[in-house]
């Protein structure tokens, strides 16, 4: 199993959502983490890729053993930071 980092940004804006969608998102993240299939992407032109979580995308930087979270939040906003 991979171990999961978030970065502080991440963990920001997580901690400001409700409940039911942070808990889906580190579920999601989690999963991903233990090898289990989620539906992931790789974002063209950088080495991250991008986990589907409902309505919601988690930008992840995975590392070989390591899951680095970058950022979460609603798909249209997330892609512009």
């Amino acid at each position: 199993m991979k171990t999961v980092v978030l970065l502080e940004q991440a963990d920001k804006v997580l901690q400001a959502m409700q409940p039911k969608r942070k808990a889906a998102i580190i579920e999601k993240v989690k999963a991903y983490a233990r090898g289990e299939r989620v539906d992931i992407k790789k974002l063209q032109g950088e080495d991250l890729y991008r986990i589907r979580v409902g309505q919601d995308r988690v930008i992840i930087d995975d590392q070989g053993q390591i899951v680095l979270v970058v950022g979460a939040g609603p798909r249209g906003s997330i892609y512009r930071e």
